[in-house]
């Protein structure tokens, strides 16, 4: 009997150890429910496409990125745990997933939990064969990074009175600029605030034009050389004469909290550009920056003050996943300098700290400038 009870447990054993341990790293895809979400959808169908990216770091530890795949853009997410087949992945307080590692370790089933709605989803391991990939246009690759690009067709027309407020985006191949004044055109070109230029003729910014211009180079252009493009655009259409300089002004300089937790370093493989999302929570209103540099969130930041300058620093030069808690702003009227300090007061909640100081800054000085030149 004592032999049989030995041979048991050896057999019982030796089959254990044959079982490979399981782990979570690879790439998940699965479709979310019509009701979760509108955005990010397979084009015709009503089914978001989700994908998880994990990977296992030398410690032991998981990171990885979330996409909607048929709109692009990894994010980052802000935690991947995994302990005895028990998974979660979570973005901030933007969404979280929780799920159970089947035994094969080929599926999770689970819930996706956004804000008060919770939806089952069940996420599948692809493989080489049942990857999936995005429908609808290619994404289009980057510009050269030794390219000195110019808009090679430009498209200057006065805006309607209802265009109050500059649009545009820097991160497209097609710049397209709504209720623009050449302004704010310089701001962009130079990356400063108003502020900051200097020598305006009286009315300028009061005359609005939509633009849209298109680039003599093949692919994505980069920040940089979208502002570079916008540089030549102000010299060719609106004879821009203009030099830099520097200007003593007073400063909010975003510094570390020695006391504080230092922000958190995003994976690389899931910044783009830098994403961000928000949502309420309670009274409060939530903000998740992913992939961000410190930089960018300054610069989300100081759109809301009419002002006031933030200067970086923090000697921060990496991306970051930050949480900003903006608190008491859901409820009643607020302005748009109401936010920009609730902004300040939830930086320095999340271990940063503003020092009110005066600093040299650069200034865009106008000698000449003309109405844009016709189509």
């Amino acid at each position: 009997m004592k032999r049989a009870l030995l041979i048991s447990a050896a057999l019982l054993l030796a089959a254990t150890a044959s079982l490979p341990a399981q782990s979570i790293a690879g790439t998940w895809q699965g479709k979310l429910p019509i009701l979760a979400t509108g955005q990010g959808s397979t084009p015709g169908t009503g089914s978001p496409r989700v994908v998880f990216t994990v990977q296992k770091a030398p410690d032991g530890s998981f990171h990885g990125g979330f996409m909607f795949i048929d709109r692009g853009g990894a994010t980052q997410l802000t935690s991947v745990t995994f302990s005895a087949s028990n998974v979660t992945f979570a973005l901030g307080d933007t969404f979280s997933f929780h799920g159970k590692l089947s035994a094969n370790g080929k599926s999770i089933d689970g819930t996706w939990t956004a804000g008060n709605q919770s939806i089952p989803l069940t996420l599948e391991l692809a493989t080489a064969d049942t990857l999936w990939t995005r429908q609808g246009p290619a994404p289009i690759p980057p510009m050269a990074a030794n390219a000195d690009p110019a808009y090679e067709v430009a498209t200057i027309k006065p805006a309607t009175p209802e265009e109050a407020h500059a649009l545009f985006d820097l991160h497209v191949r097609r710049f397209s600029a709504t209720g623009t004044s050449a302004i704010e055109l310089i701001k962009i070109a130079w990356n400063v605030r108003g502020r900051q230029v200097i020598g305006a003729p009286p009315g300028l910014n009061d005359r609005k034009y939509d633009i849209v211009a298109e680039p003599d180079t093949p692919g994505l252009p980069s920040e940089a050389q979208s502002r570079v493009m916008v540089r030549k655009l102000l010299v060719e259409r609106f004879h821009l004469v203009a030099h830099t300089d520097t200007q003593l002004y007073p400063v909010l300089a975003l510094t570390l909290d020695p006391k504080a937790p230092r922000p958190v370093p995003a994976d690389p493989n899931f910044s783009g550009n830098g994403g961000m999302s928000g949502r309420r929570d309670g009274d409060d209103f939530v903000l998740q920056f992913s992939g961000t540099t410190i930089p960018q969130m300054l610069a989300f930041m100081m759109n809301t003050f009419q002002d006031k300058q933030l200067v970086d620093e923090t000697g921060l030069t990496g991306i970051y996943n930050i949480t900003l808690r903006i608190e008491g702003l859901t409820q009643g009227p607020v302005t748009s300098d109401d936010v920009g300090v609730a902004l300040i007061q939830a930086a320095q909640h999340a271990g940063f700290k503003f020092i009110a100081k005066k600093e040299s800054l650069p200034v865009v000085v106008i000698d000449h400038i003309d109405p844009p030149t016709p189509n």
